[in-house]
């Protein structure tokens, strides 16, 4: 992969892959995108309409850990249980990891907890913390054999015009069978046809404002 770090408008970091156009994160913003989108209007959203013991989140897209790193922060003086579930089946190299800026912007606390994300075994599932179970698997959403029921989904894999085979309503189908009643789907993605496959799957949506730059993004319930 071609890549190469480039600095966002809130002042946190992204990566641009030359080979695909694009980058892992807004330019108005990663940590900003991330907080709106799969914070706020996804686990946010979700606890104050559903109350639970344990919570299972399954990201699409694992990339450079932010999500996660903004998960376990919000999660840090709560009392929930997590079991978090990421699919990346190319990870970043190391070499790049450790260039990103995400710890300067939320704390040199956090640092191990960023390491020990990007670091761990694949299909290895470690506790981050006494409440988090963390696993990361190398493997993509097509070729996954999924065994458990999700009650948050981070669905944050490249734009449908980059990787439309990811945004295939088969790949929407396999993930709707394996969300729990009432659970959610967040992306930042709110096209068409996304938007037109995931009504016929069956979910409710909720098109929503995105964040800084982006008219709308999407929250589908089951």
């Amino acid at each position: 992969m071609n890549l190469k770090i480039i600095q966002t408008s809130d002042g946190s970091d992204t990566i641009y892959n030359s080979e695909l156009n694009e980058t892992y994160h807004s330019l108005h913003g990663s940590i900003n995108e991330s907080d709106v989108v799969y914070i706020k209007n996804g686990i946010d959203f979700y606890l104050g309409k559903k109350r639970k013991k344990n919570i299972r989140i399954l990201e699409i897209g694992f990339g450079t850990g932010l999500n996660f790193l903004l998960t376990h922060i919000f999660f840090e003086k709560r009392k929930e249980k997590i079991l978090y579930h990421t699919l990346e089946p190319f990870p970043l190299p190391n070499n790049i990891i450790e260039k990103l800026n995400y710890i300067k912007k939320v704390g040199e606390q956090y640092s191990n907890i960023f390491q020990l994300s990007h670091s761990t075994d694949p299909g290895k599932t470690i506790d981050i913390s006494d409440r988090i179970e963390f696993i990361k698997s190398k493997v993509s959403l097509e070729d996954i054999n999924l065994q458990d029921k999700y009650d948050i989904i981070f669905y944050d894999a490249f734009a449908p015009s980059k990787q439309p085979s990811i945004w295939d309503k088969k790949n929407l189908e396999k993930i709707y069978s394996h969300m729990n009643e009432d659970s959610i789907l967040v992306t930042y993605c709110s096209s068409g046809q996304f938007k037109r496959d995931l009504k016929l799957i069956g979910f409710k949506l909720d098109v929503l404002s995105g964040p800084k730059g982006k008219k709308e993004m999407v929250r589908a319930i089951k």
